[in-house]
Order: structure tokens, then C-alpha cells, then sequence
């Protein structure tokens, strides 16, 4: 379960980036913000996260369009890894992985909350291609929970 504690962390690597001569954000750094705070807006809002919410705001403002872009790889990548794994010819396997399907969407939905939360633009195309793979995925869910609740 992500924390407060996990988002304080990257918040703190990120605000690192600022100083000269240091590296440009990249989408580990994406995710690493923006899973933990995506779980916690989803489970408890913006209670508690007011100050992180300015301080990533101001740190995303300082670095401009290297973290932009690390956050638009980030999602373009956890979307492209859910629009494929809902693929026709994976999902009618008898062994597929429903429970990691089902925690990986969890976790592209954190980071779509989260960068949300941040007005961080979610391109139509990438949000029309989760709609679509979600749409994919919908009536597999309906069949008995056993098999298909997370373990």
C-alpha cells in the first residue's frame, strides 16, 4: 500500500532535479509520484496532501517540459501495457492473469487520478484507447469472482 511517506520521497527526488547540472526527470520519477499520490487521492481525496499538492506543483513548474514529458511517457506506457493485455487473443487464455490485470489498471487509474489532480493533461487519443481496453475487458469481469479477484 502506498503512503503519504512514498509520495514525500519522490516529491523529494524531484524537487532534487531543480539544481543545476542534475539530471531531467524521467517517467520512473513519473511513477514513482504518481502511483502513491493516485492511491491516496483514490482512498482518502486531497485530505492530508494540500502541502505535497503545492510543492508538486511548484516543482513541476521549475522543471517545466522534461516533467511534462516524463509524465506523458509514464502514462502513454502503463496505458499501452493495459490496451494490450486485454488484447482478444490473452484474454480467452485459460491461464490468464485476471488479479494482475485488475492491480495494474488499479494502478494506471492512480496515475491518471493523480495527474488530474495536478492538471496534467491526459491526451483524448490515450484516454479513448483506455476506454476502448476497458470496454474490452468489462464483460470478462461479469463471470464468477473466484476467478477473477485480486489474490
Amino acid at each position: 500500500m502506498s503512503t503519504v511517506e512514498d509520495v514525500e520521497r519522490a516529491l523529494r527526488t524531484l524537487e532534487g532535479l531543480r539544481r543545476p547540472k542534475q539530471r531531467r526527470p524521467d517517467r520512473h520519477d513519473a511513477r514513482a509520484l504518481l502511483v502513491p499520490l493516485g492511491l491516496q487521492l483514490l482512498s482518502q481525496g486531497t485530505r492530508g496532501l494540500e502541502e505535497h499538492l503545492e510543492r508538486i506543483r511548484s516543482v513541476g513548474e521549475a522543471l517545466g517540459a522534461a516533467w511534462y514529458d516524463a509524465v506523458q511517457d509514464e502514462l502513454s506506457l502503463a496505458a499501452g501495457e493495459h490496451v494490450q493485455a486485454v488484447a482478444p487473443r490473452f484474454l480467452d487464455l485459460p491461464n490468464y492473469d485476471f488479479a494482475y490485470t485488475l492491480r495494474a489498471r488499479e494502478r494506471l487509474e492512480a496515475r491518471l487520478v493523480a495527474a488530474a489532480e495536478l492538471d496534467l493533461e491526459i491526451p483524448a487519443a490515450l484516454a479513448r484507447s483506455i476506454e476502448l481496453a476497458d470496454a474490452r475487458l468489462a464483460p470478462y469481469l461479469e463471470g464468477p469472482a473466484e476467478t477473477i479477484e485480486p489474490s
